[in-house]
């Protein structure tokens, strides 16, 4: 007998027992008869006679097994009186055949005891017409039973799990356990069970309300909505290890669905080696996905996995003119990639053009598509990133990207290249970025001695390659890409650190991202100040050191001068972008990489107006100051220095204070960010200057020493084959032209 867990309401009436059967059904009758209002303190059930109170009535499931003998047998004495009442008769259930032979008994009945029963009737109606109709308040308590069996469990032995590595080639050795991943960093087990589990999206019905939408087995399409945003800035400096992340990414899949995995590889000349690393670890990836399904980590389908292989440059090449399961089919597509020499790298429309072409995989099959893109440029067709995301959006495609790292804060890298030719060094242009849809930090250069940082790592990916990550549920790792050895600090940005700092990727078009800076005037200012820095350029860092004569030392002065205060101009029309309140527009400003941005740009602006003026005025007071004598005895060199305190324009001294405030708050609130590195670049050197004057005493004239009368040379004859050889001697070396590869 079991007890229903659910409990009943107050006003619910009291259950029918569950242990009446059809045979019983005339017993039901006589018992409303004999009803009578009972207290239910006056009960209390015989096997619990320890509690002293019990008033709540025993509930017995619905559904529970069928009432055998032993439950009869204990029906019969389920409920005593605690004390004695008198005139009640307390029927039984198995009195049942009494009541039912007493009956037949009755037809034969004296008239005495017909009068009897008919006056005993006529009491109890007239009794029963007294009791008002109301409901009895009951109250239901689950009654406990403190028995309780305890079976022993064995405890089940540790699995011990043993990292061996399974390839295609060795069929000899036994498939174990242990392949689940090892290489990879994880060990598949089984999903855990958790209160409230994820639904997979096969079983997510939208009500009709919404657009219409075919679920994962048999649909073609899904909803947007329930895209999930992919994990950006996985810093993972080998090649391999970005490898092993996709193995178990594509696992993960297997794991709940068949997969069609498609790898989209740049077929430009620099990413020749990473397609070699690729097509060595091929055998890795699909030994270890195959081990995988032998152990039952990955459900076994007919076909679980199908894999595409697809190169991209000017034109989309499709190596495999169907996706196979047939492994050395990939493998040798793969290693036999023809480079594009084009220097064209239009990844998106490879992308197009794959989903295209193999979305039947997905409306047909039901399978995943997972799009893994090897890259080491940031692409030459932004614009075609909208509707490459649209379609994986669409057909439910997660992209994977193994790329480089932008360049912060601008469009093109350079990549150092030695020429075979002449064993020179020469920068080759790429496209890396930028991490943004729009420059957000101001272009200046850095003063004194140091790096100028014009090609520092941003830590992300390329913005329309993250987008397309972002925007499909995928992943971006970056690896050590041949672009990448041109950025200073390629690869060294926690990606934890910069998590907080992650470019807004909802805008697909540039129209949009205006429209949207248009609601956030900080915003809008950033942007235009980095905008007008690229437009009208401040001049780079003046001389800092000039040796002057008495007869020019004024116009050397102001030749330095004119320099400085080109500079100034430019910063002085970049810093009109920001509006009078823009301090208290900041403390409004809820994004944190905004935030950054602002301290940055507007520190370094402040900074750099302070130093031009100041330089300007130093400048000044020495042409001001220095007499012709003092050039010619005492001072005739000038070296600028950087000092702790301004010396020449005083009155800036609040703006050189607030420069600082702006740019410790970038060290202090971006830790280990590139922002960091930029701001305490600017704090390396104060803003103050001062002028260390020398003198170096001009040599000595040495007398003209009389010229010697030349002698006429004797006049030579020389055979013309002896002529031809000494001018062939004479000639310089044919110089090879050098052919500088596109990347």
């Amino acid at each position: 007998m079991s007890i229903d867990n659910e409990l009943m309401s107050p006003e619910a009436p009291p259950p029918r027992p569950n242990w009446l059967t059809p045979d019983d059904a005339a017993v039901e009758p006589v018992l409303a008869e004999t009803a009578v209002d009972l207290d239910e303190a006056d009960f209390v059930p015989e096997e619990n006679a320890d509690f002293a109170e019990w008033d709540g009535l025993e509930e017995f499931d619905d559904a529970g097994a069928d009432f055998d003998e032993d439950s009869a047998a204990s029906a019969e004495s389920f409920f005593v009186p605690a004390e004695p009442i008198d005139d009640v008769i307390l029927l039984d259930i198995d009195d049942s055949d009494e009541i039912l032979a007493g009956e037949q008994a009755g037809r034969r009945m004296s008239w005495p005891a017909v009068i009897a029963t008919a006056v005993l009737h006529v009491w109890l109606i007239t009794t029963l017409a007294g009791i008002t109709n109301e409901k009895p308040e009951w109250i239901y308590d689950r009654f406990i039973d403190s028995r309780m069996e305890v079976s022993e469990i064995p405890d089940q032995p540790e699995q011990v799990i043993e990292y061996d590595l399974a390839i295609p080639k060795d069929h000899d050795v036994p498939v174990r356990e242990v392949i689940n991943a090892a290489s990879v960093g994880m060990s598949l087990t089984k999903k855990p069970k958790v209160e409230s589990e994820p639904q997979p999206l096969s079983e997510i019905v939208l009500s009709e309300s919404r657009t219409k939408m075919y679920d994962i087995p048999e649909g073609m399409e899904i909803d947007e909505r329930l895209v999930v945003k992919g994990t950006l800035g996985d810093s993972i400096l080998q090649m391999e290890s970005a490898l092993d992340r996709v193995t178990w990414e594509i696992a993960r899949n297997m794991q709940e669905s068949k997969v069609l995995v498609v790898w989209l590889l740049d077929a430009s000349g620099s990413l020749k080696t990473q397609r070699e690393v690729i097509a060595n670890r091929l055998d890795r990836i699909y030994g270890e996905l195959g081990a995988l399904q032998e152990v039952g980590q990955i459900p076994r389908k007919r076909k679980p996995l199908l894999t595409g292989v697809v190169t991209y440059g000017e034109q989309t090449n499709f190596l495999t003119r169907e996706p196979t399961d047939k492994y050395d089919v990939v493998r040798e597509a793969i290693a036999n990639v023809q480079p594009d020499v084009t220097g064209k790298e239009n990844v998106f429309r490879a992308v197009t053009q794959t989903m295209q072409l193999w979305k039947g995989y997905r409306a047909s099959n039901g399978r995943r598509i997972m799009l893994i893109v090897v890259t080491d440029e940031s692409g030459d067709d932004f614009d075609s990133h909208v509707g490459a995301i649209q379609l994986c959006r669409r057909y439910g495609a997660q992209a994977f990207v193994i790329g480089p790292t932008a360049a912060l804060g601008r469009k093109k890298g350079y990549v150092p290249y030695v020429a075979p030719e002449d064993g020179k060094t020469y920068q080759l242009e790429v496209d890396l970025g930028p991490e943004t849809a729009m420059f957000d930090l101001v272009d200046l250069p850095y003063w004194y001695t140091g790096p100028q940082y014009r090609n520092l790592s941003s830590g992300f990916g390329p913005y329309a390659l993250s987008r397309l990550v972002s925007e499909t549920g995928g992943v971006y790792f970056t690896t050590n890409m041949t672009t990448m050895r041109g950025l200073s600090r390629s690869g060294y940005f926690d990606s934890q650190a910069m998590k907080p700092f992650q470019p807004d990727y909802s805008f697909g078009t540039i129209d949009k991202y205006a429209a949207d800076l248009g609601r956030h005037p900080l915003r809008y200012a950033v942007v235009q100040a980095a905008r007008i820095s690229r437009l009208n350029k401040p001049e780079g860092m003046p001389r800092l050191s000039m040796r002057v004569t008495p007869a020019n030392y004024r116009q050397v002065a102001t030749t330095a001068q004119q320099t400085v205060a080109r500079s100034q101009l430019m910063i002085e029309n970049i810093l009109e972008a920001y509006p009078p309140n823009v301090d208290k527009l900041y403390e409004l400003e809820p994004s944190a990489r905004w935030r950054i941005a602002f301290n940055l740009s507007y520190g370094r602006l402040l900074a750099n107006r302070v130093r031009c003026y100041e330089y300007n005025a130093a400048m000044a007071e020495m042409k001001g100051t220095l007499t012709s004598g003092d050039v010619g005895t005492k001072s005739n060199q000038w070296i600028l220095r950087p000092s702790d305190k301004l010396n020449y324009a005083t009155n800036l001294r609040g703006q050189a204070k607030k420069s600082e405030e702006y740019l410790r708050r970038v060290i202090e609130e971006a830790p280990g960010t590139p922002w960091a590195v930029l701001a305490g670049r600017e704090l390396q050197n104060p803003v103050g200057i001062r002028v260390v004057q020398r003198f170096i005493p001009p040599p000595k004239q040495r007398p003209a020493a009389a010229r010697p009368t030349p002698n006429r040379p004797r006049a030579r004859l020389l055979l013309a084959n002896e002529r031809q050889r000494q001018r062939r001697q004479q000639a310089p070396p044919k110089k090879k032209k050098v052919v500088l590869p596109k990347l």
